[in-house]
């Protein structure tokens, strides 16, 4: 027996359990940023306002790029966002502060990430090589402000954990190599480290250390010269040793400016005019 329906004008169109109005972002669409999975804040906001009220607690396990989480906001919901990269958890935070300002950043409680030197040891030594790679990641995100891309790459990195941008002169751009290490260090690194921005041609190159320099390690760097940038009249070591605790506890950042934020798409890295090899990946 077929199902009939009876439809009374007066109480509106009864909802259809299929969406067609809403249409799948495409590569231009503005609000797209470069997420494979990202889905429509407009979709978003309609689930969340036909299963919840204002005030109701929006949990997001697989937040990605952050779409439900903004959708929750926009709506006056609570939200728990869950991911097990720091790239996207930057990426969610950074699309906030955009949306609704810089001040949301004090309201939101971030949990799972290097607060201390405890929690980053901790992070540094995770036995699964998957989570232990989000140490780098956090690393060199927060030691460059969220302005450094990540080498995703698997197997060999060719000593490039990260990389970062800054403009050389109005048409070129040069690139700065950071490199994270957790376990013992020595000046061997350091030659190595100097070896790759001299194969990569880079201006500079960054190591990121959680234990302690040695001496030979800062003599090691000293002796690799300094980068001289003309537009900004002032001089960079070749190589600069970073350590987490200074990281941590006198946040130290990257100290020069860079052309742009966390690359989020293949898109915005074409128009980077000079590239190291693994920037073809989309993040």
């Amino acid at each position: 027996m077929e199902k009939e329906y009876k439809y009374y004008l007066d109480k509106g169109v009864l909802p259809n359990d299929y969406w067609v109005d809403i249409q799948a972002l495409n590569p231009s669409a503005k609000e797209r940023l470069g997420y494979p999975t990202q889905k429509p804040l407009k979709l978003l906001e309609r689930i969340i306002k036909a299963s919840s009220n204002e005030g109701d607690t929006i949990l997001d396990a697989y937040c990605g790029c952050g779409t439900t989480v903004d959708a929750a906001q926009k709506l006056g919901r609570n939200w728990i966002g869950i991911d097990i990269t720091y790239q996207s958890i930057v990426l969610i935070i950074k699309r906030i502060e955009e949306t609704y300002g810089k001040d949301i950043s004090s309201k939101i409680n971030i949990n799972g990430i290097p607060k201390d030197m405890d929690s980053a040891i901790a992070l540094a030594n995770r036995n699964d090589d998957r989570i232990r790679k989000e140490f780098e990641k956090w690393a060199i995100l927060t030691y460059s402000d969220n302005r450094a891309a990540i080498n995703h790459k698997k197997g060999a990195d060719r000593g490039i954990d990260g990389c970062a941008y800054f403009a050389e002169s109005i048409n070129y751009n040069r690139a700065i190599i950071l490199q994270v290490k957790s376990g013992k260090v020595s000046s061997r690194d350091i030659r190595d480290l100097y070896g790759t921005v001299t194969r990569e041609n880079a201006a500079m190159g960054i190591f990121i250390t959680l234990n302690e320099p040695t001496s030979a390690m800062i003599k090691e760097a000293n002796s690799c010269g300094n980068y001289y940038h003309n537009a900004m009249n002032r001089s960079y070591e070749n190589i600069q040793i970073v350590t987490i605790k200074d990281m941590i506890e006198n946040k130290k950042r990257l100290g020069i400016p860079l052309i742009q934020e966390v690359i989020k798409s293949s898109e915005r890295k074409s128009k980077i005019s000079k590239q190291l090899p693994f920037l073809d990946e989309a993040v």
